[in-house]
C-alpha cells in the first residue's frame, strides 16, 4: 500500500523551515571546509527559495546533471582525495544542495531530512565542543519536527513539538544504558586526527616567543590530581629540553633522544589525570618529573614526555611524578652538548663570569650558580612581557643594558652564564602553575603560565631546577599572569583576588563553564572504556567484562524499554476541550443583550435568534456560528481556528438599534 501523504504536495511553510534549518547546520562548516563549497550549497538553497514563488525557475533534469558534474569537480578541486574526512564532507553537502534544487514532493523532503542528519554527524569530526553539541542537539529536534509534519496533513508547530520532544523522552533511558554499558573503544569515538591546533610550547626558543605566549589567557591543559596537590613551587610542568644555542636561538638539537627504560617507579608519587589541548606537537606535559609514563607514549632521555603522533585535538593521559626525583644521567657526549656555547661570547660576559669563579671554590660550582642568581636578584632587572627589540649580541644587552625581559631571556642568559662558567646547563621549556577550579577537582593550566626555565649539573646532585625568574619576580611561583594588564604595562601584573561584585561574578561564571566543558569531554567525547571501567567500579561492577557486559547491556536495555512502557501506560488528564467553553461564552453574552437561548436548541437556531434581534450584527453572528459548526462537527480543525473563533466571540458587540 502506498502513503497517500507521501505524494501531496510540500507544504510551502515546512518547505522554507526545512532550507533555513539546512542552511544553519551547513554554517558551522565555514570552519572547515573550502568557501566554494559552501557558496554552492546556499547558492542552491537560495534557488529553491525562489523557486517556492516562481516554479519555474526549477531546474530541470539535463540542468541537475551539469550542476552534479560541477559539483564533484568542484569537490575534488577544493578539498582533493587525500583528507577522505574533507572530501566526504563537501561531498555530501554539494548533493545536499542537489537534493534541493529536485524537491518536489514530501518523499524528496524525507530524503534531505535524513541526508540532515549525516550532516549533523559529520560536524563532530571537526569539533566535539559543548556549544556546538547543544546547537547541532536544537537541530536535531528541529529535523525530528519537521519529519513530524510530514506525517500530518495540517501542520500544527505545537503539536510537531510536542511528539517530537515525546519521541525524544521515550528514547533517552535506552540511549543512556547503551551509552554507558555499550563496550567502548580505548580511544574516544571521535578519534580522527584532526588539525584544528592552537599555538603551544614548540622543540625550540628565541627571545620573546614565551612572552608572546604567554598574553593568551587561552587554557592549555587541565589536571586533575589523585590525591593531594603539589604545592605551587612544585608544579613545573615539563615539557621539550633545548641543548644547542646560537646566541639568540635555542634548539633540542639533531641529536637522537633515546626513550628511556621503565624507571624505578616513585618514591613520593603524585598520581594526576591531564587533559591537554591540541598544541600540534608531539609533546605532552608531565609534572617534573615523570616516574611512571602514560600508555603509548615515550619518556625521551630528557625526562620529557612526547606522544606517538601530533596532538591535533584534545588529548587525555594519566602519568605518575614525584617531584623528588634526581635525574642523575650525564654521558660524554650530554656533558659536551650541555657546555656548547656560541661561536662568540661577549668580553662583559666573560669578564662577569671570570669575577664568580675567582671568588668561588672550584670544588663548588653551586657557588657560581648562588652568585649568577644574586646578580639576577640585585640588579635592576625587570619582568616584563614588553621587554623591547635587543639587536646584536642580545644576551650581551640584556644582561648590561636593557635588563628587562621575560622568562625565556632570564632562562636563557642564565643558562650560557652557566656554561661560560664551565657548568653542564640546558633549558627547560614547560608550564608553571595552574590555577584551582573552585567549583570542580581539576586545575587550568593556561598558556599565560607558560615558562622556561634552567637545569644544571652539579656533583652528587645531577641535574638541578634552578628558575632565574623567580629570583627577581618571585611572585611569578606562587601566581598566575594578569594577560590584560600586563600588556599596558611596563612590569608584569599578576593575578589579585579581590575583582568586585560584578568580577567576581563573571570569574565564577567562567569557573562553571570550564568546569561543564570538561566534564563534556570526560564523560561524553571522551568516554574510553578505561572510563567505562572506572564507572562499572564505582558501582560496584568493577569485573564486569565481555559476556557480563552484555549481559548488563541486555538486562539494563530490557528495563529502559519496560520504564518507558509504564509510563506510557499511566493514565493522562484528557485535554480539556475549549469549545464548549467558548459557546458558554457567547451564550452568556446573548442572554446578558436579553436573548434567549434555551441549551436545547441548536447553534444554527440561536445565533438566527440573536441576528433577528441584532441586524447590524448579523454577519458576525453567522461567521460565529459557520466557525462554531466546522470545528465541532467537521473532520477538521486547528488551534488557530480555535483563536480566531476566540476573538470573534470577545469582539462580538450587540447593541440595540
Amino acid at each position: 500500500m502506498r502513503d497517500a501523504l507521501a505524494r501531496l504536495p510540500i507544504p510551502a511553510r515546512l518547505l522554507t523551515a526545512l532550507l533555513l534549518l539546512l542552511g544553519a547546520l551547513v554554517a558551522p562548516h565555514a570552519a572547515n571546509l573550502n568557501p566554494l563549497i559552501l557558496v554552492f550549497f546556499y547558492t542552491a538553497t537560495l534557488w529553491r527559495l525562489i523557486a517556492q514563488r516562481q516554479p519555474d525557475v526549477m531546474p530541470r533534469r539535463w540542468l541537475l546533471m551539469l550542476l552534479m558534474i560541477a559539483a564533484m569537480a568542484l569537490v575534488v578541486a577544493t578539498t582533493g582525495v587525500a583528507d577522505g574526512r574533507l572530501a566526504g564532507t563537501a561531498l555530501l553537502i554539494v548533493m545536499l544542495g542537489l537534493k534541493l534544487l529536485e524537491l518536489r514532493a514530501r518523499r524528496d523532503i524525507q530524503v534531505a531530512v535524513f541526508l540532515g542528519y549525516f550532516l549533523v554527524l559529520t560536524q563532530f569530526l571537526y569539533d566535539q565542543s559543548l556549544p556546538l553539541a547543544i546547537y547541532l542537539f536544537a537541530g536535531v529536534i528541529a529535523l525530528m519536527s519537521i519529519q513530524v509534519g510530514l506525517n500530518r496533513v495540517n501542520l500544527e508547530l505545537r503539536l510537531q513539538l510536542r511528539n517530537t520532544l515525546a519521541m525524544l523522552a521515550g528514547a533517552l533511558p535506552l540511549a543512556l544504558v547503551v551509552f554507558l554499558l555499550f563496550p567502548r573503544l580505548s580511544d574516544p569515538l571521535w578519534g580522527i586526527n584532526a588539525s584544528s591546533a592552537i599555538t603551544g610550547i614548540s622543540d625550540e626558543m628565541s627571545l620573546g616567543d614565551i612572552g608572546r605566549l604567554s598574553q593568551s589567557n587561552e587554557t592549555a591543559f587541565r589536571v586533575r590530581f589523585f590525591g593531594e596537590s603539589p604545592e605551587s613551587d612544585e608544579r613545573y610542568w615539563r615539557g621539550p629540553v633545548l641543548w644547542h644555542t646560537d646566541g639568540q636561538r635555542w634548539t633540542a638539537g639533531r641529536h637522537p633522544v633515546r626513550p628511556l627504560p621503565p624507571g624505578p617507579g616513585a618514591s613520593q608519587p603524585i598520581d594526576y589525570e591531564v587533559t591537554l589541548e591540541p598544541t600540534g606537537e608531539y609533546w605532552l606535559f608531565g609534572l617534573d618529573i615523570v616516574t611512571d609514563k602514560p600508555a603509548a607514549t615515550l619518556l625521551n632521555s630528557n625526562y620529557s614526555l612526547v606522544a606517538t603522533q601530533r596532538v591535533n585535538q584534545r588529548h587525555t593521559y594519566r602519568a605518575v611524578s614525584d617531584t623528588a626525583f634526581r635525574m642523575q644521567q650525564l654521558s660524554d657526549r650530554e656533558r659536551d652538548m650541555a657546555l656548547q656555547l656560541p661561536a662568540q661570547v661577549s668580553p662583559r660576559v666573560s669578564e662577569l663570569v671570570d669575577g664568580w669563579r675567582s671568588t668561588s671554590d672550584p670544588q663548588q660550582p653551586i657557588q657560581v650558580v648562588q652568585q649568577a642568581l644574586a646578580y639576577f636578584r640585585e640588579q635592576p632587572f625587570v619582568y616584563t612581557l614588553a621587554p623591547g627589540e635587543l639587536r646584536g649580541d642580545v644576551v650581551d644587552q640584556f644582561l648590561f643594558e636593557t635588563r628587562r625581559g621575560f622568562c625565556e631571556h632570564y632562562a636563557g642568559s642564565f643558562t650560557l652564564l652557566m656554561r661560560v662558567a664551565g657548568i653542564p646547563s640546558r633549558v627547560v621549556l614547560g608550564y608553571q602553575g595552574g590555577e584551582k577550579n573552585p567549583h570542580a577537582d581539576h586545575w587550568v593550566v593556561r598558556q599565560s603560565d607558560a615558562h622556561a626555565w634552567t637545569e644544571v649539573w652539579l656533583p652528587l646532585l645531577g641535574w638541578w631546577r634552578v628558575d632565574p625568574t623567580a629570583a627577581v619576580a618571585p611572585e611569578r611561583i606562587e601566581q598566575s599572569i594578569d594577560t590584560a594588564l600586563s600588556q599596558n604595562s611596563d612590569q608584569v601584573v599578576f593575578s589579585i583576588d579581590d575583582l568586585g561584585v560584578v568580577g567576581s561574578l563573571w570569574r565564577n561564571a567562567a569557573w562553571l563553564a570550564d568546569a561543564v566543558d570538561l566534564g563534556w569531554h570526560r564523560w561524553v567525547v571522551g568516554f574510553t572504556a578505561d572510563r567505562q571501567s572506572s564507572l562499572l567500579e564505582m558501582v560496584g561492577l568493577r569485573d564486569v567484562k565481555g559476556l557480563g557486559l552484555a549481559l548488563a547491556l541486555t538486562i539494563g536495555g530490557a528495563l529502559a524499554i519496560t520504564l518507558v512502557y509504564i509510563i506510557a501506560q499511566l493514565p493522562r488528564g484528557r485535554t480539556q476541550d475549549p469549545l464548549p467553553a467558548l459557546w458558554q461564552t457567547l451564550l452568556h453574552k446573548l442572554q446578558r443583550a436579553g436573548v434567549r437561548a434555551p441549551p436545547w436548541q441548536g447553534p444554527d437556531t440561536i445565533c438566527a435568534v440573536a441576528a433577528e434581534s441584532f441586524p447590524q450584527a448579523r454577519d458576525q453572528l453567522l461567521a460565529i456560528n459557520r466557525m462554531y459548526i466546522q470545528l465541532r462537527y467537521g473532520q477538521c480543525g486547528n488551534q488557530r481556528q480555535v483563536g480566531a473563533l476566540r476573538r470573534r466571540i470577545a469582539r462580538l458587540r450587540l447593541k440595540s438599534s
